[in-house]
């Protein structure tokens, strides 16, 4: 049988948890000395929280900026993928062109959420365009509209893998219109230069 309290437990003056082996009870540190330990021990955690406040502020600010560079580029991506399917109903690309362009749409278009983390509203990067407020103070419309232009790409990628050229105009046409368009309309801002 192990004597003293089991490790864990109040030692016997109620100040202390004993910490050691069990049986060895620690002599009790006088009180002054635990107020002086537990000031320290204070001060040093406010000074890290700050500093790492500090830190934190400068890294939310690159975040964002990497934010609004990747959400160009994916819309940026998003143009040239649709440039490929217009430039064969243009009769300028081929079909198999204008197939990369849809299924790279289907996929650019479900990460458009991502793209938005709440605190990264602001210009884009070339200066032409801003995020609307109202896609964070209504983001479940901002998601409707998403889902919308998610469905409109994957109607336009069945039609170019149909090879149907009414169709890939048809499906061309409701995307831009009811998909990209609806969603720019709403949720973007052109910057007047």
């Amino acid at each position: 049988m192990v004597n003293g309290p089991p490790r864990g437990l109040p030692c016997r003056n109620r100040k202390l948890v004993c910490a050691d082996r069990p049986g060895m009870n620690p002599a009790p540190i006088p009180m002054g000395r635990q107020m002086v330990s537990l000031t320290k021990t204070l001060t040093l955690a406010a000074t890290l929280a700050i500093a790492a406040a500090g830190m934190n502020g400068s890294a939310i600010a690159q975040d964002k900026e990497t934010v609004l560079k990747n959400r160009e580029a994916t819309m940026k991506e998003q143009g040239k993928s649709i440039g490929a399917v217009k430039a064969y109903l243009d009769g300028k690309g081929d079909l198999a062109q204008a197939k990369t362009g849809a299924a790279d749409l289907t996929q650019t278009t479900k990460k458009i959420p991502g793209l938005f983390p709440p605190g990264t509203a602001g210009k884009s990067p070339d200066g032409d365009y801003e995020a609307k407020a109202l896609i964070w103070t209504d983001w479940n419309k901002f998601l409707d509209a998403q889902k919308n232009a998610a469905a409109k790409a994957d109607a336009l990628l069945v039609a170019v893998n149909g090879g149907d050229r009414a169709a890939i105009e048809a499906a061309f046409s409701d995307l831009g219109k009811n998909g990209c368009g609806a969603c720019h309309t709403t949720f973007r801002e052109k910057i007047e230069k």
